[in-house]
């Protein structure tokens, strides 16, 4: 379905209150993954990935999100997950990778709002200049979801072998700031800022990794180096013990879910994409990933499951 086409019935859904009366009646409560915010006097390239959302548009979004759903800390939700209890109209907010625009940008909104928000950091990546391997402009130039499938699986997501076979004998690129990772320093003050306002609101550490890897595809000792070393580096640099871990990519098998289980995590959390019930089992949540592009009409609509677009990016 075409994106203005799509628009145009996101829209009647709203207009004529199926979205409103769908979200009332859904049991489920709905994670929503974001990855970096950018600010309004910059104008982050589009990609297919859509990976960078204008601070405006997070903001209407945030605004919504307060005044329709009850946004509780992850691990709350975690709890009432674990409890049997009731996520009807419960929503939870969180970041992958670490992106600087996180802290710069969203961070000061939510606290200002009063709601709690969760960032999963890849531990090898804060402070680093060549940025994220999909938002290289080599790479994204000859993107595909087939390359995709072929660099995640048998190249298994690693950022090195992935620039080398698109671009080789490439020297480093330096990424733009808009699109780095956060130093290590910007997420220990924000992750030890407080509740801030509002009460209940604050900035919580997960973790997403070491290298952002396919973790299917790993290695039990490099698998072990992603779950468990890379809490103990993010422990290391912030003084936080996190205890809450995305997969990369959204990628997972009964392996690494034992595995991160193993590990001591109180609960996991995947990719969909669509929204649907939270399942019972903590260390397979699903999450609503949230495109930058999306607008306001289709954003209401997937929060309460009525998705027209059935992809999940990573």
């Amino acid at each position: 379905m075409g994106l203005s086409l799509a628009s145009v019935c996101y829209n009647a859904l709203r207009i004529t209150g199926v979205t409103t009366v769908v979200r009332r009646v859904t049991n489920g409560g709905v994670v929503l993954c974001y990855h970096n915010v950018v600010g309004s006097t910059r104008r982050a390239p589009t990609s297919q990935l859509g990976l960078h959302m204008p601070l405006a548009t997070f903001r209407r979004q945030m605004l919504w999100l307060r005044e329709h759903y009850a946004v509780v800390p992850l691990d709350e939700l975690v709890r009432r997950l674990v409890r049997g209890k009731s996520l009807r109209g419960v929503a939870a907010i969180t970041f992958d990778d670490g992106y600087a625009g996180v802290f710069e940008h969203a961070w000061p909104l939510l606290r200002q709002l009063g709601l709690a928000a969760t960032v999963f950091i890849v531990a090898d990546a804060p402070g680093r200049q060549d940025g994220f391997w999909w938002d290289d402009p080599d790479v994204l130039r000859v993107y595909s979801p087939q390359r995709e499938h072929r660099w995640l699986t048998q190249l298994q997501g690693d950022q090195t072998r992935i620039v080398q076979a698109v671009a080789p004998g490439r020297a480093a690129w330096r990424s733009p700031r808009w699109c780095r990772p956060a130093t290590w320093e910007t997420i220990a003050a924000a992750a030890t800022s407080g509740t801030g306002t509002g009460g209940g609101a604050g900035l919580h550490i997960g973790v997403h990794s070491a290298t952002h890897r396919s973790l299917p595809t790993l290695t039990e000792v490099d698998l072990s180096r992603e779950i468990v070393a890379s809490r103990d580096v993010i422990q290391r640099h912030t003084g936080v013990t996190p205890t809450l871990f995305t997969y990369p990519y959204g990628h997972w098998n009964d392996r690494v879910r034992r595995a991160v289980l193993a590990a001591g995590y109180r609960g996991a959390f995947t990719l969909a994409a669509d929204k649907q019930s939270l399942k019972r089992d903590p260390w397979t949540v699903p999450r609503l990933n949230i495109p930058a592009y999306i607008d306001d009409a289709a954003f209401e609509a997937w929060t309460a499951g009525l998705n027209l677009r059935r992809r999940a990016s990573a």
